[in-house]
């Protein structure tokens, strides 16, 4: 910023910290934001002018149907536009630079890596003081619609907002948020690849114990699967009969997790663990995840069939999934998955019943109609409290 602009940018400001305006929140984690920030260089480079970026923002405002869309990148004390669509040519040079006090998408960075929507900037209590004093100010009218996508690395960190406005309030459905946030993620994946400098450096640094390369998803679905009364079932069995077993559940999972383009991610005893959304990006790994759990549940009962037929006892399965944000990556050789989503699959799994899917209402939620699931209920996980979660309907 010139310094008119930052004469006139600390004028609004303080007006609107006069006024009851409250800047968001710095995050916990801002020191190592910006480290990260700094490493991947985004704020030098001209990415409006690369035909790999620019675009981005027009496919946004087209997908949600909206006036104008931009990537927002938030440093110490200002947000930055990297490249936008929409926008007139004083509205370019207006947003180009701000104090980081009157951003909107400084906020995202506090929104737990979820989409942020506001439906009437002019009423939400996060932004209408500073959307007032601008309209009365400058006498234009702003954009009154806002949602907003983090942008996160690698290495799990919201450099900004990937975000779209409209001149009128409005809402969008679950699939334009969808979207809005795999652009987000491809927008960010696309910039990393370029920057082979960042790439070597970011995983030594996170990780120094261990050789992890460790990437950031911001949404995919944890499935997690355990036979119930292993142990028993261990005591009556020779261990040449238990690996045979065991061997046989588990080819039959991994063709199936196979078939529906998820990532098997390892065995534990008797537990089996999957994912999807990794490393595809597709908005579909809950409709996947839950129809593959059903895969398995009927896998489980036709061997049950022919153990029966033998006079061998039945075996049963406790399915559960969880969708959220995760870290994947390898240690050494071997692929794995870490981060709450990983924790609460595990934990709906085991409070589950036999031979059902349990699933928590973050899955139920981008799962289509077609997949009908019973009535969610309130139960609790440990070391979470009360948590929402269902079962599939199988009936």
């Amino acid at each position: 910023m010139n310094y008119i602009q930052k004469a006139f940018s600390k004028h609004i400001v303080n007006k609107v910290l006069k006024i009851g305006h409250k800047p968001a929140q710095v995050p916990t984690n801002e020191s190592a934001r910006i480290e990260d920030l700094k490493k991947l260089k985004i704020l030098e480079e001209n990415i409006e002018s690369s035909k790999r970026f620019s675009s981005f923002p027009k496919l946004a405002a087209t997908l949600t149907d909206c006036d104008k869309a931009a990537i927002n990148i938030i440093s110490e004390n200002s947000q930055h536009c990297k490249v936008n669509f929409g926008m007139s040519t004083i509205e370019n040079m207006a947003m180009k630079e701000i104090p980081r006090e009157l951003s909107v998408c400084a906020h995202v960075l506090n929104n737990n890596s979820k989409t942020l929507m506001i439906d009437d900037l002019t009423k939400d209590k996060r932004t209408k003081h500073v959307f007032e004093l601008n309209n009365k100010l400058l006498n234009k009218t702003f954009p009154k619609f806002y949602a907003g996508s983090p942008i996160i690395t690698s290495n799990g960190f919201t450099l900004g907002s990937f975000c779209v406005f409209n001149s009128k309030p409005k809402t969008l459905d679950h699939s334009k948020l969808e979207g809005l946030r795999m652009l987000a993620d491809q927008f960010i994946d696309l910039y990393e690849s370029t920057k082979e400098e960042y790439e070597k450096g970011n995983t030594a640094e996170r990780f120094a114990n261990e050789k992890i390369n460790g990437e950031y998803y911001s949404s995919a679905s944890v499935l997690f699967c355990d036979f119930a009364g292993f142990t028993t079932k261990t005591e009556k069995l020779q261990p040449g009969e238990l690996v045979e077993i065991l061997d046989l559940f588990f080819t039959g999972f991994d063709k199936i997790i196979d078939r529906f383009n998820l990532k098997k991610v390892k065995t534990i005893g008797d537990a089996y663990m999957a994912v999807g959304g990794v490393p595809d990006l597709n908005s579909n790994h809950a409709e996947r995840v839950v129809m593959a759990a059903k895969e398995i549940i009927n896998f489980v009962r036709g061997v049950n069939y022919q153990q029966s037929a033998i006079g061998k006892e039945e075996w049963h399965i406790r399915i559960g999934a969880h969708s959220g944000p995760i870290i994947a990556g390898r240690t050494s050789s071997n692929f794995d998955i870490w981060g709450d989503t990983v924790n609460i699959a595990a934990r709906l799994e085991s409070i589950g019943k036999e031979m059902k899917i349990h699933i928590s209402d973050h899955t139920k939620e981008l799962l289509p109609a077609s997949i009908i699931t019973k009535e969610s209920k309130l139960v609790n996980l440990k070391g979470k409290g009360d948590f929402k979660s269902c079962f599939i309907n199988d009936e």
